[in-house]
């Protein structure tokens, strides 16, 4: 399925609420997290109010049908707020996520090529937190040069991209 890449704006508020939730990956075989987690201060400071801060970066894979197949967005967290991969106070934080009919198609990677080319002239690197059993994920991560600086609560691998 062909599809587009773009920027997010402000006004992607609503869909960028659901790239995080899709991001906060659950094994297949538990239940999915309640979506009240969203309401966690840790958790909501990935996407509130996006766009008010200049670090914030992001793109949307969207598809032939012009709907959202998926995202990737980062923004500096830092104390108290700083989130779960924190590495630095330069370091801004990623999270990428494509929705279940869409994966399989290419898509994070034209993401991540798009975002880590983009990002690499604006910051000193990225990080992001990754389920341990998340072995897909944490292969794409691998491939794109990321390596595991610490292992934070929960088990989450906690990896950074240097890119300085």
């Amino acid at each position: 399925m062909p599809y587009t890449l773009r920027l997010t704006q402000p006004s992607d508020q609503l869909v960028l609420w659901e790239i995080l939730y899709e991001a906060l990956w659950d094994p297949p075989n538990k239940p999915r997290r309640p979506r009240s987690v969203m309401e966690h201060p840790m958790i909501a400071a990935y996407v509130k109010e996006w766009g008010s801060q200049e670090t914030d970066l992001g793109f949307f894979a969207i598809s032939g049908d012009g709907s959202v197949a998926g995202g990737i967005l980062s923004r500096l967290l830092v104390p108290p707020l700083q989130g779960g991969a924190f590495y630095d106070s330069e370091t801004p934080q990623l999270g990428i996520a494509v929705f279940p009919a869409f994966r399989k198609q290419g898509i994070a990677t034209a993401l991540f090529t798009t975002f880590l080319a983009v990002a690499s002239t604006r910051f000193p690197g990225v990080s992001l937190g990754v389920h341990p059993e998340n072995h897909p994920a944490i292969s794409l991560y691998h491939k794109f040069g990321f390596r595991q600086f610490a292992t934070g609560n929960g088990g989450y691998l906690n990896m950074v991209k240097e890119f300085t």
